[in-house]
């Protein structure tokens, strides 16, 4: 290779980088032969790269799972691209994998932390990101994540690897199989009906606040209702919204796994199997979520 570049060093940069051999060759170039200068430079081209690429749609991805061996910590994480080859591609595949295993060992607090934490391989998970989108040409984001630590954690990835829910229980233990099929069962109710909050204390008020002040709007201008006095219409709206809560919350959702249509808290009761749902998480790449 001309301008005093061997062919060795380019061999050694593109095995380091995964990038093609002629950008290999022209950051060695830019950077007198010198490999550790010639990977600051392509880590340029790829923040370049990033920066260029940030505005496209990346609905496409997959979800990091990862559950420890006793069951009580669980990690899921959503990476989005823009197409489903680079969602099979194996660099990307890795790098989700490598990234649940951050989550697990850092406990990030937030995005941010998550971004700062350091990846095995070297470097902080935003390098690997634009070392990912340098690699692969694609807009490449890191949607959410969760990590939840029960009794028992259990989680179900839904057969297309884009969706995921974990659900954390009190008392009982995964490897109790009733616990586990529940725990799955409930992941697949989480992924299908999408509830908001665990509980309607957890519910902000200013949701309810304004559905209610939708519905009472309704109420007072539907011709029916002309006649009736306005504590009934209270009372017509309160009924509204205690459904519309119920809709919204986790564990008075009607469970989709019980035949007798009953709500998830009084299904998991009567399951026998002594545990309580703590918390959830639902994770998916088509939304950033």
């Amino acid at each position: 290779i001309e301008m005093g570049i061997d062919a060795k060093s380019v061999k050694e940069l593109r095995e380091k980088t995964g990038l093609p051999m002629m950008e290999c060759k022209q950051a060695l170039e830019k950077a007198d032969g010198d490999i550790s200068l010639a990977i600051d430079e392509l880590r340029k081209s790829g923040a370049k790269a990033e920066a260029k690429l940030a505005g496209r749609k990346a609905e496409q991805g997959l979800i990091g799972s990862y559950v420890s061996e006793d069951g009580k910590l669980g990690a899921l994480v959503s990476v989005c691209c823009e197409t489903e080859p680079v969602a099979n591609n194996e660099d990307f595949q890795k790098f989700v994998q490598d990234l649940v295993e951050v989550i697990r060992d850092a406990k990030p607090a937030d995005k941010e932390a998550l971004l700062a934490a350091p990846m095995a391989a070297g470097g902080s998970v935003k390098d690997g990101v634009t070392e990912l989108i340098n690699r692969l040409r694609e807009n490449i984001t890191i949607g959410n994540f969760s990590l939840i630590e029960a009794d028992a954690v259990v989680q179900y990835v839904h057969f297309d690897n884009r969706k995921a829910a974990m659900v954390g229980l009190a008392g009982g233990s995964t490897s109790d199989e009733q616990v586990a099929t529940l725990g799955k069962n409930l992941g697949m109710h989480v992924v299908f009906s999408v509830p908001q909050c665990l509980s309607r204390d957890k519910l902000d008020p200013e949701i309810i606040a304004k559905e209610k002040e939708i519905r009472l709007a309704a109420a007072q201008n539907d011709e029916k209702n002309a006649n009736k006095p306005e504590e009934i219409l209270e009372k017509i709206v309160d009924g509204q919204i205690n459904k519309f809560i119920a809709g919204q919350c986790f564990l008075e959702q009607e469970f989709i796994r019980d035949e007798e249509k009953r709500s998830v808290e009084a299904s998991v009761e009567a399951s026998g199997t002594g545990v309580s749902v703590i918390d959830y998480c639902y994770i998916a790449t088509d939304t950033g979520e």
